[in-house]
């Protein structure tokens, strides 16, 4: 019989016939055998790709191995164990280490101004960007076969630093990864400097005094004001560690939502930014969960004494050829958090078993049985989320009972609920008298209320975290259900009041939503010109209705937002205003729309006071070009920029975009329109940059892959612009121009079926006119080109029926 395709014998043969045909310079690559013999197994499979590898090595050619793992999904985990075992091996060979850089050099497009850290996966440094205007970043400098990259691309969270970009260096064979400059320091080196205070003498404010007087680099700190700052002033030292770990709780949650288990969680490791917020960075040992049986080869690391029991079990199995003992997944994160918090709290180290320690006097009960939870040893017996232990730490903060670990303490219970009951001591008498005219009527009826008034409580809860989730309607639900009942119960008037607070709450947080969603449509579909007059009516009428009902939003009845949420409300009716305004003063407006505008401006000064916006606006309307109050917000830039790219300025709206970017160099707007003003000025690799940018900020924004794919094919890069293409319509599939252009690019590849079956679908996807005359006119040169004339003829006489002339020609070539 003879042998198989995945025999031995045979792949040794296929991996001599590709060395053979790149000695004779007619190089043949992996994914040209596995096309033609799709059964092979994994083994054979990987075996060929790695020697594409080396030959390509061998040739002096870039090699990207996450480049290499992304076009072969299919054996993804086989050759990310081999190539960590690659990586080991290359680097231990004297010729082989990365020529990692020193300060003061230039590395890609970044100019390198001094060195922040070092560490086993590299260096980082402060530098700028000479590409979009010398903006302060921070890059990470590692090997070019690591990837951390790949699992940092994925995240957007508030508490993640996000990655800008990626760049190799394949002369040195280094990594370049880009991030934002928030300033700040390591919470390490907060801890260090508290050392001096004792944890009971501590406070939040004396943390924001270590950041403020730690060494500045010498760009000075970023812009330090914000929520975060004013949340910390006031509190004690132990609720801010709290708050510290349930935000670091969420960001873990949502990577191991996305399959990302970090493995190396340490106060290094988090970042205290300027503004106060913490943020989870270094993902450099993150990978997937491990499971039970499990074989790896060098592809699990992580800090001794950060590491939960399984994790350093898997690690040493490892290290002697054996799999996995035990599964090693999210819990492990969250035993790393548990130490972070024993060691934040100032708890002694309690030696090998991490779960049992002292409790100190400035510890309550309740928080020390969440870190005992945390630091099961079993993992089992932590919690069995991030997201658990994230709300078990907001429910301390806010004085609530804990759902995850026992509330076992009574005079902490006692003093909680005094907190949430201000008032309640009075209440309290009432409902004793209440409850105790119940008892004489009978011990049911006690019952009966006790369980009501829980219920009530529950709903309100319940409410509170749906609330949290931005879940509004459900909260409403939960808080109407709630209030129904406490209106038909005595004595429950706190809970009453409570209800109706958070329902006005809920009802102000979903029109913020509302409102938010109107101002980012804004952003991006009249960013750079006003829309035509029938869309324009639309879109006037829109912003309106939510303008008149603004001051349910301003209102200052009832709690309030987070600080965060209530600046946006700000920058968003404003956003609105100015929006209507540029609509009702565009020429033709006539002298009512400029009536209409300057009531508006009366009715925006009013409200909000007086601001660059709303002065420039009032300038133009009265004709007068001085603008006497310079912009000040990353907000004010950014509206003068889109200004000024609807007037054709478009380097002048670079530089304010430029200037929104130093102040908020992670917001996404200034990021996307600095793109497009550089892909205007033809800087198509600054404009790539930024769309890079972008997609990090936004990964679910189709727009960002669809403006970086214009840019790569404006270079000439078709085989990105290719892919850039292909996944903006992974996650938009009926974006017409990104399916017209990855049609165009399949046509001028010769790939005619594939641009054939683009251009097919955007017809039938109804785009407008111009666009479906477009891809008519397309179809009609890929199907002449298939030698298919009748079709091309029909869709040609259909384009230049939508107004395509160049479709003309085709009809007298089609006789």
């Amino acid at each position: 019989m003879a042998e198989g395709a995945s025999g031995g014998g045979w792949v040794s043969r296929q991996v001599a016939a590709m060395a053979a045909a790149w000695d004779r310079g007619e190089p043949i690559s992996a994914a040209e055998v596995l096309e033609r013999h799709p059964e092979l197994d994994a083994e054979a499979a990987v075996r060929l790709i790695y020697e594409e590898v080396a030959l390509r090595r061998e040739a002096g050619l870039e090699v990207d191995t996450s480049e290499v793992v992304r076009r072969h999904p299919r054996w993804g985990d086989e050759l990310r164990d081999l190539f960590a075992c690659d990586r080991l091996i290359r680097s231990s060979g004297p010729a082989l280490g990365a020529d990692l850089p020193e300060a003061g050099e230039s590395l890609g497009s970044f100019v390198l101004l001094e060195e922040l850290g070092r560490g086993a996966s590299g260096r980082t440094f402060l530098a700028t960007d000479p590409t979009l205007a010398d903006r302060p970043v921070v890059v990470k400098v590692v090997s070019d076969d690591q990837d951390e990259h790949l699992a940092l691309a994925q995240l957007r969270h508030t508490h993640i630093v996000p990655l800008f970009s990626e760049q190799t260096i394949p002369e040195r064979g280094l990594r370049v990864l880009c991030m934002p400059y928030l300033g700040g320091a390591s919470l390490a080196q907060v801890l260090t400097d508290l050392a001096e205070t004792p944890p009971g003498r501590r406070s939040g404010a004396e943390v924001l005094r270590i950041l403020d007087r730690l060494p500045r680099t010498i760009l000075g700190p970023p812009p330090a004001a914000g929520p975060f700052r004013r949340g910390l002033e006031g509190a004690s030292y132990v609720d801010v560690v709290a708050w510290i770990a349930a935000c670091l709780a969420d960001a873990l949650e949502y990577a191991h939502a996305r399959g990302i288990v970090h493995m190396d969680l340490k106060p290094s490791n988090v970042l205290i930014a300027a503004d106060g917020q913490p943020m989870l960075l270094d993902f450099h040992l993150a990978r997937a969960p491990i499971r039970a049986g499990e074989r790896l080869a060098g592809r699990l690391g992580g800090t001794p004494g950060w590491m939960a029991p399984e994790q350093e079990a898997a690690m040493a199995a490892i290290a002697s050829g054996r799999p996995a003992p035990a599964d090693v997944d999210g819990r492990a994160d969250i035993y790393a958090l548990g130490l972070l918090l024993r060691m934040a709290l100032g708890v002694e180290d309690p030696g090998p078993d991490a779960s049992r320690f002292r409790r100190p006097a400035w510890v309550g009960v309740a928080l020390a049985d969440v870190v005992r939870k945390c630091l099961a040893p079993a993992p089992r017996d932590r919690y069995g989320d991030a997201a658990t232990l994230a709300d078990d730490l907001r429910r301390q903060l806010d004085d609530l009972p804990l759902r995850g670990v026992r509330n076992r303490d009574p005079i902490e219970r006692w003093r909680k609920w005094r907190r949430r009951h201000p008032g309640a001591f009075a209440w309290g008498i009432a409902v004793a008298t209440t409850l105790l005219a119940l008892a004489v009527a009978g011990g049911a009826a006690l019952a009966v209320y006790a369980q009501r008034v829980e219920s009530i409580r529950t709903a309100l809860e319940n409410g509170r975290r749906d609330l949290a989730a931005g879940r509004f309607d459900e909260a409403l639900q939960l808080f109407g259900g709630g209030l129904e009942q406490a209106r038909s119960l005595p004595a429950v008037g706190a809970l009453k009041d409570a209800l109706e607070a958070q329902i006005g709450l809920a009802r102000r947080s979903r029109l913020a939503g509302d409102v938010h969603a109107l101002a980012d449509t804004v952003r991006f579909r009249h960013g750079v010109e006003l829309p035509d007059r029938a869309e324009a009516q639309s879109l006037e009428r829109a912003c309106r209705e939510i303008w008149d009902r603004r001051g349910q939003l301003l209102a200052r009845a009832g709690p309030p937002l987070p600080p965060t949420a209530e600046a946006r409300i700000r920058t968003d009716l404003i956003e609105l205003a100015a929006v209507r305004i540029d609509l009702a003063t565009r020429p033709g407006a006539g002298d009512e729309g400029r009536r209409d505008a300057a009531k508006l401006l009366d009715e925006a000064e009013a409200d909000f006071g007086a601001s660059f916006a709303l002065d420039a606006r009032r300038a133009r309307i009265a004709g007068t070009p001085d603008e006497s109050r310079p912009p000040n917000t990353a907000w004010e830039h950014d509206d003068r920029g889109r200004y000024l790219l609807r007037s054709g300025r478009i380097a002048e709206a670079a530089q304010a975009f430029d200037r929104a970017l130093d102040l908020r160099p992670q917001d996404f707007w200034p990021n996307f329109y600095a793109g497009i003003c550089a892909f205007r000025l033809g800087d198509f690799e600054a404009a790539t940059a930024a769309f890079h940018t972008c997609a990090a900020l936004a990964p679910e924004a189709a727009s960002c892959p669809f403006h970086r794919g214009l840019a790569h094919e404006a270079m000439g890069q078709d085989d990105r612009a290719f892919r850039d293409y292909s996944r903006a319509l992974e996650l938009d599939p009926d974006l017409a121009p990104a399916r017209l252009n990855r049609g165009i690019l399949s046509y001028k590849a010769g790939r005619l079926d594939e641009a054939v079956a683009d251009f097919e679908r955007g017809v039938h996807a109804r785009p407008d006119r111009e666009t479906l005359g477009k891809f008519r006119h397309n179809l009609a040169l890929a199907r002449r080109a298939l030698g298919d004339l009748p079709a091309a003829r029909a869709d040609a006489e259909a384009a230049l029926s939508l107004g395509v002339e160049e479709a003309r020609s085709l009809l007298d070539d089609s006789h």
